[in-house]
Formats: C-alpha cells, structure tokens, sequence
C-alpha cells in the first residue's frame, strides 16, 4: 500500500484556515510590519507571520473541538493541537523578548527606544508568555529564583487531607508539571503560577492571540511617527 505524500496535506491545512481566517491572518501581516518598524528589527517580520500562521490554523483545530472526540481513545486532535499550542506559545515569547531586549540595550546606550515595550499591553502580555513559556519549555516555575523559601504546592484537585509538596528552587531535581486544559471554545488552558504576586490565573492561548493583534490598534507604524515628529519639529520652527 502506497500512502499519500504528507506535505500536500499540510499545505491543504493552512491553505483552509487561511480562508476561513482571512482578516486575522492579515492582522497578523499588519503586526509583523507594525512592530518589525518600531524595533527596526526587519528580520522578525517572517517570524511572526509564521506564528499568524499557526494561529489561524489553531483557530480552527479550536473551533472543530469535541470534548467527546476522546471517548473511544482513537481520536488524538486535541493532543495535536496541545502540541501547537505549546509550540505557538514558545515562539510568540521568543519574539517578544527579543523585543523586550533591544528596547532595554538601547535605553541603557542611551539610545532611542521604541517605546513599545514601555506599553501596559506589551508587559501584560509579556508576562503571560513568561509565566506559561518556561514551565512548557524547562518544567520549572517562572522566576524561581525569586522565591526566598521552597513553596508550599498541591495538585490542582487534591483534598486538603492530601499532603503537602514542596518546590525549592534550590533543588537541582525541582520540577513544575503546569495544570492545563482547554476552554468552552476549545481553546488551551494553562493555569499560570505568578511567583512575584503569589497569583494563580488560567491563560486562554486564543485570548492570548487576540491580545497580541490588538496591539496593532494601539502601536503607530515608525513611518506615521516620524511624520508626527517632523510635523511638530516644523510647527516648533515657525513658531520661532
């Protein structure tokens, strides 16, 4: 039996959730120039195109969810989709601090930042890729080592006669197995753990995402702030 070549498949797959998400996956080609611009970081504009593109394809593995699929043990979308999921996550935080980390090396050059990376949006986002990103990539905690003592934990579901665990930071065979699930629309959940703010909050990956393009709305492209710039340097000069 000769099977079918696999990469058609999966241009097929894309190529669907392209035309059921076209104005999303535009939004995604607006964010990539949008903060490519502002970062002057050009090369970061195929990178989150890619991430758009897993995005949308998501959306739909989201929308198509049966929480019964499972129930005969044969179906493993979800498990797929977890994979995706985890792997979108990683990648938008990758970016994001690359960002983050220009903005930081520039301001203490004393260089111009670009000022997206000062946003509250920005940062709150930020923060939930960090706190999903590394217990998916390194099964640890977030910022662990701001933890001044081992953490008390229990598992998500445990009475209270169960007994107490411990997460030391300290100990070179610590791990965080992060609780994680999916929403009323299909979506990942992860429950992030916030060892700064000792706050616990359930992140939706697609809630995630539509943070993300919201951005464009509140982030000027680098042409139409230079003209700002120029405009106002030329109304300061006739005023002279």
């Amino acid at each position: 039996m000769t099977l079918p070549p696999v990469s058609p498949l999966l241009n097929s797959l894309f190529n669907l959730a392209r035309a059921k998400y076209r104005a999303e996956k535009e939004a995604w080609v607006h964010l990539s120039y949008r903060l490519s611009g502002r970062f002057n970081l050009v090369t970061a504009i195929s990178s989150i195109q890619r991430e758009g593109d897993l995005d949308i394809l998501l959306r739909c593995l989201e929308d198509e969810f049966d929480a019964n699929a499972n129930a005969s043990g044969t179906d493993f979308s979800f498990h797929y989709q977890m994979i995706f999921s985890e792997t979108w996550v990683v990648g938008c935080y990758e970016i994001l601090r690359a960002f983050q980390q220009r903005d930081r090396e520039a301001a203490a050059a004393g260089r111009p930042t670009s000022g997206v990376s000062e946003l509250d949006e920005f940062k709150m986002i930020f923060t939930d890729l960090e706190l999903l990103r590394m217990p998916i990539a390194k099964y640890e905690i977030a910022k662990d080592n701001k933890l001044g003592e081992p953490l008390r934990m229990r598992r998500v579901g445990d009475a209270d006669a169960q007994p107490v665990e411990f997460y030391d930071a300290k100990d070179p065979g610590r791990f965080h197995i992060m609780p994680k699930g999916v929403s009323s629309r299909g979506s990942a959940v992860w429950l992030a753990l916030d060892v700064r703010t000792t706050r616990e909050h359930w992140v939706e990956r697609r809630e995630l995402a539509d943070r993300l393009l919201s951005l464009v709305k509140l982030v000027k492209g680098a042409g139409e702030l230079e003209a700002e710039r120029n405009a106002h340097a030329n109304a300061s000069g006739t005023d002279q």
